[in-house]
């Protein structure tokens, strides 16, 4: 075998093995994210984080959002400012809690107004999105049935 075509069939194999390595690590970020059906939850709104139940409208309203947006969710890239404004834990029908969801509706700086986490009970897979406020607007709903001041700047 010539040193040309060695050279060609070693560069061909670490270009496509790299490639290959960078998909293999890629692909999953950009698959839809599914969402369990939610039976129940509570929220915790505001600094004092006051608890109360979600109502059966309520839970069915975030059924209907988590539907309607499975795409675009975006691994945790940085940290964010605060643990935002609301926290909603979500449960099956089982009781057992399947989804956690971190608002940010105030101003928690520019970047994170509208914000959503969605985070697996043990923390291990976290996905984040901002939207506009039109499709933010069913969760924003959910906070501000409870008055509290919003996060200031950190």
């Amino acid at each position: 075998m010539k040193k040309e075509t060695a050279f060609i069939i070693g560069f061909l194999v670490l270009t496509i093995g790299t490639a290959a390595l960078i998909w293999t690590f890629a692909l999953p970020n950009l698959k839809p994210v599914t969402f369990p059906q939610v039976a129940s939850g509570e929220i915790e709104v505001g600094p004092m984080r006051h608890k109360r139940a979600l109502t059966a409208e309520e839970v069915s309203t975030i059924n209907t959002w988590l539907a309607d947006h499975k795409g675009g969710w975006g691994p945790l890239s940085r940290t964010p400012p605060s643990s935002g404004d609301s926290r909603v834990a979500l449960k099956d029908t089982n009781g057992q809690e399947v989804l956690d969801l971190t608002l940010w509706t105030g101003i928690s700086t520019a970047d994170w107004n509208a914000t959503v986490f969605v985070e697996s009970p043990d923390g291990s897979k976290v996905h984040v999105e901002t939207f506009d406020e039109k499709q933010f607007a069913p969760l924003r709903l959910l906070v501000d049935r409870h008055k509290f001041n919003r996060t200031a700047f950190p």
